[in-house]
């Protein structure tokens, strides 16, 4: 897809060895898009959708930009998909931006249905190593080729009670210096960022 002003090309020969990159999904991660509206104010539109952002997202995106180069990869459409981009992310500050275009649709065989698969092989070929790729979605299913690169956020709905992103800012700090994310279970992640605050602190 064309590069939008979010976004800025991506030179591996220039990035450092060490520097971990952090996918973001964007709908029920970040945002919750909807056709009909919440009972409060959205934060913008977007053609027919009300769009809601997740609580502390602005503060989220500033904390782990710090930290991480960020992309985002989303199954959905690259027009819609680069509308809340403008929205929510400062200029310059992504290193790309995926859309549905890049999902791969695989069958379950079991089940009959067809699933979209987000395969991080593909930015293994763009010159990114999948032991310093984290990915960050509510949908573990999308990530069924990488689960060991994944970390599942609860769906966001429009709760304005939301408080995932603090937690998992938090989380992400915690695998900076690892040398290989995917050899960390993340499955219960947030059990320990609760264990490791001190009782009161928030």
């Amino acid at each position: 897809m064309p590069l939008m002003s979010n976004v800025r090309p991506h030179n591996p020969s220039m990035d450092s060895p060490a520097r971990k990159v952090l996918v973001l999904d964007l709908d029920e991660t970040l945002v919750h898009a909807r056709e009909l509206p919440l009972e409060r104010d959205e934060d913008f539109r977007v053609g027919p959708y009300f769009v809601y952002q997740r609580p502390h997202l602005a503060s989220f995106i500033g904390s782990v930009a710090e930290d991480f180069d960020l992309a985002v990869w989303t199954a959905s459409g690259e027009t819609y998909a680069a509308q809340v981009i403008e929205r929510i992310f400062p200029v310059g500050l992504l290193k790309f931006v995926w859309s549905s275009r890049r999902c791969t649709t695989a069958r379950d065989w079991t089940t009959g249905h067809y699933t979209t698969i987000k395969n991080l092989s593909k930015l293994k070929k763009q010159g990114y190593r999948l032991e310093n790729i984290i990915a960050v979605d509510d949908t573990a299913s999308k990530y069924a080729r990488s689960y060991g690169n994944l970390v599942t956020v609860r769906e966001f709905v429009g709760d304005p009670a939301d408080a995932e992103l603090p937690l998992l800012a938090r989380y992400l700090r915690s695998l900076l210096h690892v040398d290989n994310v995917r050899s960390i279970e993340k499955r219960h992640w947030r059990q320990q960022v609760a264990s490791e605050v001190p009782a009161g602190v928030a």
